[in-house]
């Protein structure tokens, strides 16, 4: 048939049902489905399969071209605006600001049809905990598709206008052989290529190959076929995990299952059944729904039951039964032109979105959003955002001067080396260097036990090689101080007997060594104990506060007490700090000061808490950095 309509099969809409159904089981954790994301690789197929099938009823590549842009941007915007718009307002009202300008680029580049380049750029990892709390990193697949969509009608109306059956077949068959080969060696020989068109666009040409196969009647063959394939797409969701690999060869064995199904499911009593049938009609909306509703759980440290999960599903049914009647149909059914549409529902919303973001990203993120006292914790930490010299984290000795703190026109001059416990010092070491009119280089490496001889690490491989860097400095900068800051209490204990030739080094070289003892902490992530208090509008109270004598790594704790006693034993001359001495009080450590968060994760603390430590340390001790 020509002018780029299709018989309607009921079959592939129930294969959109199970689909979703696996995303949905898997998204809400219901056991067994640990690889339900497959349902993702499924509408990829379907998609290819759908859109090449209507193209292959055009004539000619303009007007053709002019009336499926318009026909998707009508069947697909109006509701993805409409889900923009509920997830923005409740975004406005939880999310914290640097989430919030973090939201809004996404979305940004959502509607852009980038998504997937935003969130490759953010996590990476697809699976990562911290994913599970951005409310749209499910538009990445929406943006592959879209990013299909942008490319191929052009080449395949083209081909279709200037070339014979055969060559287009065997184009089309060769691309989709070539593309997953690809995909299939860079999923080998690397992690990161989850969100990436170059990595999926062969499951698209799947779909669009499947074309080229005459679909099967129906048969007793048949249907033991689907039926196999249905049941083999349930056991690889629940064999998949995480972990496996993926796109690749994984998912092709996914898409050519799908294919298998599109063949030779027309008229499928399974596929086409009722309850089925109407899911799969409302997946796209349920698809949009879904996420920013889990999203917004994590937010809140809210992990839903199996029993709440299967309530919080079936109310996303219900929404997306309505979103489907009253939202997308009336859309489709619109009768305007491309110019109108893509004005109405591209453009305009763009434009919104990017002054929204620009002055949201000039605002801080608004935290007066989030109420009173948010606005004053941010306000009491602005001067001190972006200042822990990320040019000096994993140095690579370019210009040592930009890695300076303290006073800088003076001529004494001492080294501090560290992880990143070496770096959240910095701002209290600052405090005390210009007390002491004493120009600081910090440098510091990701996990490095900075320690002559540590053994190397998976989350550190190049320690060995900086700490040789660094000691080899120390011995000829003629530094008055080297200061130490690690997380102690990260690492192996037998590796700290390694302490004391780092410490012969330091003195040899004519330094004196100043240990920086680890802040307090029990094993919570006391900032996000602080926000949850904001995002909740409740008073930031002492339930955030560390309990000074906690029994958290106590066994490391006093493996590290009795190091520190036997090197202040052997080496008279190191220097202790511990920034716990003003930082508790009592029976209890401070997370919290002038409402305001003091850590940035469960054992680092941020540089506003850096700073006050310093200054109280001032207000009680002698500076340790001077003669």
């Amino acid at each position: 048939m020509r002018g780029g309509v299709l018989t309607y099969r009921k079959d592939i809409d129930g294969l959109r049902g199970i689909a979703i159904l696996l995303v949905l089981a898997y998204h809400f954790k219901l056991p067994p489905l640990t690889g339900g994301y497959i349902g993702v690789d499924v509408f990829f197929v379907i998609s290819g399969f759908l859109i090449t099938s209507l193209l292959a009823t055009e004539e000619g590549v303009v007007e053709p071209l002019v009336d499926f842009y318009n026909r998707r941007i009508k069947r697909l915007l109006p509701m993805f605006l409409v889900f923009s718009a509920v997830t923005t307002i409740v975004a406005t009202a939880l999310l914290l600001p640097e989430d919030f300008i973090r939201y809004l680029h996404s979305l940004r580049d959502a509607l852009l049809f980038k998504a997937n380049l935003f969130f490759d750029r953010e996590t990476k990892d697809y699976f990562g905990p911290n994913a599970r709390e951005l409310p749209l990193l499910h538009t990445w697949s929406l943006s592959i598709e879209w990013q299909f969509y942008l490319l191929f009608p052009i080449v395949f109306l083209l081909a279709q206008h200037k070339l014979v059956a055969r060559v287009q077949t065997a184009i089309l068959l060769a691309a989709t052989l070539a593309l997953s080969a690809y995909s299939i060696v860079v999923t080998t020989n690397a992690t990161d290529h989850y969100f990436h068109l170059s990595a999926r666009f062969f499951e698209l040409l799947i779909g669009a190959s499947a074309t080229r196969i005459k679909p099967a009647t129906r048969s007793r063959g048949a249907d033991l076929i689907v039926l196999l394939g249905i049941v083999a797409l349930i056991l690889l969701a629940i064999r998949f995990t995480p972990a496996t690999s993926f796109p690749g060869g994984n998912a092709l064995l996914v898409c050519l299952l799908t294919a298998t199904l599109i063949v030779f499911g027309h008229g499928n009593r399974w596929l086409s059944s009722t309850w089925l049938l109407h899911t799969g009609k409302i997946s796209y909306s349920a698809y949009l729904w879904h996420w920013p509703l889990i999203a917004y759980l994590t937010y809140l440290q809210i992990e839903p039951s199996i029993p709440w999960a299967i309530v919080l599903i079936g109310a996303v049914m219900l929404l997306a039964h309505f979103s489907h009647a009253y939202i997308e149909e009336p859309g489709r059914r619109m009768k305007i032109g491309l110019g109108r549409s893509f004005a109405l529902f591209f453009f305009l919303p763009v434009v919104m979105v990017l002054v929204a973001a620009t002055l949201t990203r000039w605002n801080d993120g608004f935290p007066q959003r989030l109420g009173d006292e948010a606005a004053h914790a941010y306000s009491n930490m602005r001067p001190f955002i972006d200042t822990h010299q990320p040019q000096c984290h994993n140095f690579n000795g370019n210009d040592l001067e930009q890695c300076a703190i303290g006073d800088l026109r003076a001529e004494k001059r001492a080294l501090l080396i560290g992880d990143s416990h070496g770096r959240h010092y910095l701002r209290f070491v600052d405090v005390l260097a210009q007390q002491a009119h004493l120009k600081v280089y910090g440098l510091t490496s990701t996990a490095c036990l900075m320690l002559p001889g540590a053994p190397a690490s998976a989350s550190s491989p190049n320690c060995a090689q900086d700490t040789a860097t660094y000691y080899r400095l120390i011995e000829q900068g003629h530094f008055r101080y080297v200061l130490i800051g690690e997380h102690w209490l990260g690492y192996d204990p037998q590796q700290f007997e390694l302490l004391n030739s780092a410490i012969e080094r330091i003195i040899a070289s004519g330094a004196i060594p100043v240990i920086l003892q680890p802040v307090a902490e029990d094993g919570v992530d006391k900032k996000s104990c602080f926000y949850r208090h904001i995002k909740l509008r409740k008073a930031v109270d002492t339930d955030c506060a560390i309990e000074r004598n906690n029994t958290y790594a106590l066994a490391q704790k006093t493996q590290v007490a009795r190091l520190f006693d036997r090197i202040r034993a052997k080496y008279p001359s190191v220097r202790f700090v511990d920034p716990q001495t003003v930082q508790c009080q009592g029976s209890h450590c401070l997370t919290v000061f002038d409402e305001t968060p003091l850590y940035d994760d469960a054992h680092h603390i941020n540089t506003y808490a850096a700073t006050l430590f310093g200054q109280w340390y001032l207000q009680h001790f002698t500076n340790p950095l001077l003669d």
